[in-house]
């Protein structure tokens, strides 16, 4: 399933940032990878703490005043700052910029397959 989120949000960052005026050329994969890196980081770090089927949904849900979203946008933040090297008030304006989209376009392409693909998992996993 997590799988399933990071090549979505790897579609959808790629066109993003290379349409993002603030990323420079040379830097768009690395960019894109630790936009990837830090949604990775804070999916885990959300169902490590609270794992069920309704918190993997609310984790895309839940809108820029959730939890996972602020969790989400400061992970990908530290995470892009450190890996790339960029100026932080620039990689503030490339997270703000692409996040939200990000966030959307899981939700139209997984959202409805997050709980029931959860399910599947977990039932396989324990034979059934």
């Amino acid at each position: 399933m997590l799988d399933n989120i990071l090549n979505v949000a790897k579609e959808y960052l790629q066109e993003a940032v290379a349409n993002n005026a603030q990323v420079p050329a040379k830097q768009q994969k690395s960019v894109t990878d630790s936009i990837l890196s830090g949604l990775e980081s804070s999916v885990t770090g959300q169902l490590g703490k609270n794992f069920d089927i309704g918190s993997l949904v609310g984790l895309f849900t839940g809108g820029q005043q959730s939890d996972f979203y602020k969790d989400t946008h400061s992970s990908i933040l530290d995470t892009l700052v450190q890996k790339t090297g960029l100026n932080p008030g620039v990689a503030q304006s490339i997270v703000s910029a692409v996040l939200p989209g990000l966030i959307s376009a899981i939700t139209k392409k997984e959202g409805s397959n997050l709980a029931g693909g959860l399910l599947g998992n977990l039932l396989g996993k324990i034979g059934l």
